[in-house]
């Protein structure tokens, strides 16, 4: 299940950092979509991209972050055209132009985000982690694990890597594989009796990420902006909260039922057909493919509540859900008939 989707690209001027952003970002896009193509319609794998956090003033923006059953997954991206290789002491080369430069190591930064991810849940535990016999559960114990995703034309000399790099280090079309591979079994697991976090607990800690990820953008926006003029506020209903530290069996559901209208939002941009339609997925998100002109449109539609143009679609079945990331609103952008 995608729970937050891979942010979209900004505006660029064309210079060389212009150009190492985009490639970057475009890097990161291609694994967005390999972990969507797998763990899309997963209920027990969830998938944030972009996901950015800040505790006691660290901060850190986690690539791709993969909650399951038994722990998580930090994922950091890098677009490397060329050869790769690491030395004993796990320094980075890659090749350029002919030439070998020193690069900084992507492990090593995704363990500094495991950190700051680690210390952040700790001190929310109570909000995510259910008592057991009054006693606060906690998210030590649990199996934490760092992969770089490499794009898949880079060539890695693995022969010469330290055996601990070479099992992290995976190429962007493997990447889906490798974390079957750490995930393994959930049902053997279970019977094994293997430390997971129920349903709700899984749901609590991606719903709790979410909201943190809102709260520092927001900050960073602002400060970045403060000369701007801001927009007016928008008259809302107050959201409900996304998690609770109350305890409740695993069949709970992960996410309580958004509000739904009467009909869908989305219609051909082109000819403004509205049933003709077909929920589709591609490169860049949900959207919907229309039967009488064949115009794609995107599903990512403004907030019904505020007008908010973030807005992230996540599908349920038949149903293709919007999700305002201002005012947290939720309401039904297309049902498949």
């Amino acid at each position: 299940m995608i729970l937050k989707e891979k942010d979209a690209y900004p505006s660029s001027d064309g210079d060389d950092r212009d150009q190492r952003a985009f490639y970057g970002h475009k890097q990161e896009q291609d694994v967005a979509f390999q972990l969507r193509r797998e763990f899309g319609e997963h209920k027990q794998i969830h998938v944030i991209n972009d996901l950015r956090l800040e505790h006691h003033g660290e901060r850190a923006q986690i690539d791709h972050l993969i909650l399951h059953p038994y722990g998580f997954i930090i994922i950091e991206s890098k677009s490397i055209v060329g050869e790769v290789t690491v030395n004993a002491a796990g320094e980075w080369s890659r090749s350029y132009q002919g030439n070998w430069i020193g690069i900084p190591s992507p492990i090593r930064q995704a363990e500094l985000q495991k950190m700051v991810l680690g210390r952040l849940l700790a001190a929310n535990v109570e909000k995510v982690i259910s008592k057991i016999l009054g006693i606060q559960g906690g998210v030590g114990g649990r199996d934490w694990q760092v992969l770089c995703a490499v794009s898949s034309t880079a060539i890695l000399h693995r022969d010469k890597m330290p055996k601990k790099v070479a099992d992290r280090v995976v190429k962007t079309e493997f990447l889906a594989q490798k974390v079957k591979d750490i995930v393994g079994n959930i049902a053997i697991a279970f019977i094994k009796a293997k430390p997971a976090f129920s349903k709700r607990e899984l749901a609590n800690i991606g719903s709790f990420l979410l909201e943190h990820n809102d709260q520092v953008s927001t900050a960073s926006a602002n400060s970045n902006s403060e000369t701007a003029t801001p927009e007016p506020a928008a008259t809302v209903t107050e959201p409900v909260s996304h998690y609770s530290s109350t305890p409740a069996p695993d069949t709970a559901p992960f996410q309580a039922e958004p509000a739904t209208q009467a009909q869908n939002l989305v219609t051909c941009k082109q000819c403004g057909e509205s049933h003709q339609l077909t929920g589709m997925y591609g490169q860049y998100g949900y959207y919907v493919k229309c039967g009488r002109c064949s115009t794609n449109t995107s599903m990512k539609q403004p907030c019904p509540a505020c007008g908010w143009k973030s807005v992230r679609v996540s599908k349920d079945g038949p149903e293709y859900t919007g999700t305002c990331q201002k005012c947290a609103q939720q309401f039904l952008v297309y049902r498949q008939a």
